[in-house]
């Protein structure tokens, strides 16, 4: 190799170095005060709400400039790509409204992995059936929303509520219907029935006296 090509190999070497030093610290410079605070400390940031839920690691006060606004010092001053806040659209967990509920069972029939599990009872002043039960095993949903789409009294709902870690499989099992609320109506579809059976009888003997 001739000495020419020697200096042309070291200069350009040293080129390579110097480009690739300016690319990085290119990177770092704009990452640092241009694309900072990528990540949301969940959970001290609630992300239902958009803001910061822990006064104590995130105070609001006015930030020191130049550098803390830029490095992160507070999640209120979050300029990253992500949303601070979930969007309302957003299908967290399913939600319920018991006063709507007609027992129907349309949401079983629609639900491909027999997700939720509904009995109701006929009870005096309730349209449809009251519900003695209504459970949800979020183990297994998809969130496919089919029951919310068949459901003719919006009695489920998608919520934007998604955090349920936990380590114990039954704790995913949601039951909306409480025992004593159960047992309540129990008590009244019996009584109804009863009522019923009586004013059967009474017509029935009515329609005999009628007869004879």
């Amino acid at each position: 190799m001739k000495p020419w090509q020697h200096m042309k190999m070291y200069f350009g070497n040293i080129y390579e170095a110097v480009a690739t030093i300016a690319v990085g610290m290119w990177i770092t410079f704009k990452t640092a005060f241009f694309e900072r605070k990528v990540t949301i400390q969940y959970p001290s940031h609630d992300v239902l709400e958009g803001k910061a839920r822990d006064a104590v690691t995130f105070p609001e006060q006015e930030l020191n400039p130049p550098f803390e606004p830029f490095l992160g010092a507070s999640q209120q001053q979050y300029r990253g790509p992500l949303q601070a806040r979930i969007a309302d659209r957003y299908r967290g967990f399913l939600g319920y409204r018991e006063d709507k509920c007609i027992s129907c069972n349309l949401c079983v029939q629609a639900c491909p992995i027999e997700v939720i599990a509904v009995e109701g009872v006929k009870i005096e002043g309730r349209k449809g059936r009251a519900p003695v039960m209504f459970r949800i095993d979020y183990s297994k949903c998809m969130f496919c929303g089919l029951c919310v789409e068949v459901c003719p009294t919006s009695a489920i709902f998608f919520t934007r509520r998604f955090a349920a870690a936990t380590f114990s499989y039954h704790s995913l099992i949601e039951n909306f219907i409480s025992e004593e609320m159960r047992q309540q109506r129990l008590e009244l579809a019996r009584q109804l029935k009863q009522k019923k059976r009586s004013k059967t009888i009474k017509r029935n003997a009515k329609d005999e006296t009628t007869h004879f």
